[in-house]
């Protein structure tokens, strides 16, 4: 399996030359993905602005200060229940709400600007009315718990989507997809297979721990995962580096042991020598840090978010596939995953299968 840039005809698909990026923020996975993205679009000569708000634009801000911003309405999303369906549904009113607020903000920006081409990684309302509009998405078919829901939420999201002009799905074309039935969609013709996108390189440095830990995700989920870590790492006779996924954020309230180090927030490069100096990754079953994982040639734990199809649903294909060890959270058990993770060993991404 080959990992992809987004090709020149994705890029081309608009003659451009101002271009404003508007990655969701919903953890730091939408953020991060769009850091090759925007790297490319700089090097090919593009002047690129950035729209998102919250730790995703604190990230990119942080990768790339040079760049103008744009502040957009946050949609504020937090897992209120153990329902995750349940929490969205009762969120709806203030996501719909985001969606027209941004699309005021970005049409605004967009003649302000004279932006050519908004490249809008999940936000569904960040395209401007003379601009050429792309919208980046690995799911073009939800998941949720119930099938008649299921279907309701996909004709929305659907009649979203068509108002783009194209689309990229950053994964590989069927059959060697990662996603599965979420991109499998035959309601679009304009669509862009732009491969696996990470920020991170492939890293040969030396082991120096046996154990990175990745947090990541909406509260109060990422902190429940936290808790639960921290407290096994206690009795745990491994070394490892949590990183917290929280960009300028307080010292956490909790001492650690000697054989443990906490870091809030790592950049790019950071977090490539982290993976590359790890025996092991624990994460959540995110897809952007599937595809980091993927870049950097490290296997991993894998814990989906209980109640959320979307990580459920990668979960059981990458196990089937073969790939990462995926534990629930009510199973997860430190060391006893973590000497299994140790002898599954490494991986790395191959030209071809």
């Amino acid at each position: 399996m080959a990992i992809f840039k987004p090709s020149n005809q994705a890029l081309m698909a608009a003659i451009v030359k101002k271009i404003l990026v508007c990655p969701l923020n919903w953890g730091l996975g939408h953020a991060s993905r769009c850091v090759p993205v925007i790297r490319l679009l700089l090097d090919s000569g593009h002047e690129v602005h950035i729209g998102s708000d919250g730790i995703a634009l604190d990230l990119l801000r942080l990768e790339f200060p040079e760049l103008p911003v744009v502040r957009l309405p946050g949609y504020n999303i937090r897992y209120k229940n153990k329902s995750f369906t349940m929490s969205m549904l009762s969120q709806l009113p203030t996501m719909l709400s985001a969606i027209v607020r941004e699309r005021r903000v970005v049409s605004k920006y967009v003649a302000l600007h004279n932006i050519d081409c908004v490249l809008s990684d999940n936000r569904l309302g960040c395209l401007g009315r003379t601009s050429f509009n792309i919208l980046m998405t690995h799911q073009l078919v939800l998941r949720l718990n119930n099938k008649i829901l299921s279907k309701c939420a996909t004709w929305v999201n659907e009649w979203f989507i068509a108002r783009f002009d194209r689309i990229w799905v950053p994964d590989m074309p069927p059959p060697h997809h990662l996603c599965g039935a979420m991109i499998e969609s035959n309601r679009f013709r304009d669509v862009d297979y732009v491969g696996v996108l990470s920020r991170l390189k492939p890293y040969d440095g030396e082991l120096k721990r046996d154990v990175l830990v990745i947090l990541s995700g909406p509260e109060p989920m990422r902190s429940r995962l936290e808790e639960i870590i921290v407290q096994q790492s206690y009795n745990s006779p491994y070394s490892m580096l949590i990183v917290r996924g929280l960009p300028h954020s307080a010292a956490p309230d909790y001492s650690l042991p000697d054989h443990i180090r906490c870091v809030d927030f790592l950049d790019a490069s950071g977090m490539e020598a982290a993976m590359g100096e790890s025996r092991v990754v624990i994460a959540r079953c995110g897809y952007s840090t599937i595809m980091d994982l993927m870049a950097v040639g490290k296997g991993g734990i894998l814990i989906p978010t209980p109640g959320q199809p979307e990580q459920e649903l990668l979960g059981e294909r990458l196990t089937a596939m073969g790939r990462f060890i995926v534990k629930s959270e009510a199973d997860f058990d430190l060391d006893k995953d973590v000497k299994q993770g140790m002898e599954n060993g490494e991986w790395r991404i191959e030209n071809g299968e």
